[in-house]
């Protein structure tokens, strides 16, 4: 049992701690307020309704496991500023020790990359404590142009690679709390299930060492849509455009 154990470890497969959000419990649109709407959309999920829940964890406010009408009422409950026990549960992990990290965007349904903003992103931690930061970026390009991303038809986009460099000490510490707590939802988006997925035109991709990940709302676990953009927003800050 014990080797079992050291080799969960070392895949990056270890049961994960688990942890009550009580600021988004009951915040079924991820708006940062939780109204009303919250409670109709929590009873839609609990109805079988496509529109409902982006994030499953944050609508099951009872901490059952299922979205329920008992869950939905909670959330009006809430909205109506009435006392209610808020136990939504979602898993987070702690990737901030890593040897390397990767980000990587890919085409799903389409492709429509984002102008400006990193399209590759790799940080590799140095023997001396350091971290070596590599990364590409999308800009636009000129029609003709042989290294334009022959899946966009209408317009070139090109990427490109920047220089290397080591990131600086405040950037590393950025970078560690970021990765401090990791958002894994276990379930896909509710419309997934009624065969909704959005059809999405970018998906991203996240690796720590053996650790993936992705944002695809269809995809088990996924990456929660505010912390995505919280990390792509952090590389841009750390890879900007020339």
């Amino acid at each position: 049992m014990l080797l079992c154990g050291v080799l969960l470890l070392q895949l990056g497969l270890a049961m994960p701690a688990r942890a009550t959000t009580a600021e988004q419990c009951g915040d079924a649109n991820l708006d940062g307020a939780k109204t009303v709407t919250d409670g109709v959309l929590t009873l839609r999920t609990a109805a079988e309704l496509v529109g409902g829940c982006t994030v499953v964890s944050r609508c099951d406010i009872d901490g059952d496991a299922t979205v329920s009408v008992t869950d939905g009422v909670q959330a009006l409950r809430i909205a109506a500023g009435l006392p209610v026990n808020l136990a939504c549960r979602h898993v987070t992990t702690d990737r901030s020790d890593f040897d390397v990290f990767t980000f990587d965007r890919r085409s799903a349904f389409g492709y429509c990359p984002p102008l400006d903003s990193v399209s590759n992103f790799v940080l590799i931690t140095q023997q001396n404590g350091d971290v070596l930061r590599q990364a590409k970026v999308f800009v636009a390009g000129q029609q003709g142009d042989p290294d334009c991303i022959p899946e966009i038809t209408d317009s070139c986009v090109r990427e490109i690679t920047l220089p290397d460099r080591t990131l600086t000490t405040d950037e590393v510490a950025q970078v560690r709390d970021t990765f401090a707590s990791i958002v894994r939802e276990s379930q896909q988006a509710p419309d997934c299930k009624r065969g909704v997925s959005g059809d999405p035109c970018l998906i991203n991709e996240y690796r720590w060492d053996l650790f993936a990940i992705t944002d695809f709302q269809c995809g088990e676990p996924r990456l929660l849509p505010d912390q995505n953009a919280a990390l792509t927003d952090l590389f841009d800050s750390l890879a900007p455009a020339p």
